[in-house]
């Protein structure tokens, strides 16, 4: 897998409303692509055959629940 560069951590933390700037941006990309390194070697068998859940925000979540119950 390809490592992160400080631009896409950058863009990405940008996305989630966190300004990244150094020296934080280089701890904050060596650090995602460390885990990322470690992550790559978890692969338990049948997991590529897993469908992935999809991602609900716990708004939508608290939304879903009002609808429910009416």
């Amino acid at each position: 897998m390809t490592d992160l560069t400080k631009e896409e951590v950058k863009s990405l933390g940008k996305a989630a409303g966190i300004e990244l700037q150094e020296p934080h941006l280089t701890e904050v990309t060596y650090n995602i692509n460390a885990l990322r390194e470690l992550l790559d070697q978890i692969q338990p068998e049948g997991l590529e055959t897993i469908e992935p859940l999809p991602i609900i925000h716990p708004y939508d979540l608290e939304e879903m629940l009002e609808q429910d119950n009416g």
